[in-house]
């Protein structure tokens, strides 16, 4: 092509055609300029439709993300709801003017664990480092994605003060006392001799309203957890069915 345009342009100028030339010459920019635009518009094309693959890819690894969170965040929902449960049964046996030998059942029915909210977010994560989360194309479900994991960040920070609350109220020295008369109703035969048990049925006592408190927390905590978890697995569908709108969109 280019000899073509090459031995056109030697013709004309051989035959001395100034004006002719200068047309041919105009028309061959064109042309050039023509085609500069094409390539780009080819290029931008190809570049749109590889981002826009590429964000369909993150779409569906978030989508299969969230799905997995919300089966992490099924079984924190179950460890909790066995620890409320118990917890109930041990704060009404404590409200009801329990005997020395019912705190060892109440103390089998009380417990917590000091669990993080566990919840994976590896592919915002990475969305974020390399910038493609914020070319996403719809911007309500960047929004969305967003408001998410903003949460995310929220309850975990939430199940952490709960954690801290709840290791300085179990470790009160105030019930200190309790723990030996615990010790000493896991002993076979059980012995009681030297230590204090009066403060057993004195409501108002350190000692009882310190236990009265850990137990409470223990129950409350657990309800507190469950309704975070409950929020936020709410989130992750809610997000998962934008997400499937999405997918499908681009079918």
């Amino acid at each position: 092509m280019i000899k073509l345009f090459r031995h056109i342009r030697y013709n004309i100028m051989s035959e001395n055609k100034t004006g002719r030339y200068f047309k041919y010459a105009i028309g061959e920019i064109i042309l050039v300029v023509v085609g500069i635009l094409i390539a780009l518009g080819i290029n931008n094309w190809n570049q749109n439709r590889l981002s826009d693959k590429q964000e369909l890819t993150y779409l569906s690894n978030l989508k299969e993300e969230l799905g997995n969170n919300i089966k992490q965040l099924s079984v924190i929902d179950s460890i909790y709801s066995s620890f409320e449960k118990s917890n109930e049964e041990g704060l009404n046996l404590l409200k009801n003017n329990p005997s020395i030998y019912e705190f060892k059942t109440i103390d089998s029915l009380i417990g917590t664990m000091w669990m993080t909210f566990q919840v994976t977010n590896s592919t915002y994560d990475e969305m974020l480092n390399n910038g493609s989360f914020y070319s996403l194309n719809d911007k309500a479900l960047k929004s969305q994605i967003d408001e998410h994991y903003s949460l995310s960040k929220r309850y975990e920070t939430a199940f952490l003060e709960l954690n801290s609350t709840g290791q300085k109220i179990t470790y009160n020295t105030h019930i200190y006392p309790l723990e030996v008369l615990l010790d000493r109703l896991y002993q076979n035969p059980i012995n009681l001799n030297g230590i204090d048990t009066t403060w057993i049925h004195h409501s108002n006592s350190k000692i009882y309203t310190g236990y009265f408190r850990k137990v409470k927390f223990f129950h409350s905590s657990s309800k507190t957890r469950k309704r975070l978890v409950k929020t936020f697995t709410n989130s992750c569908n809610n997000l998962i069915e934008q997400i499937d709108k999405e997918l499908t969109y681009h079918d």
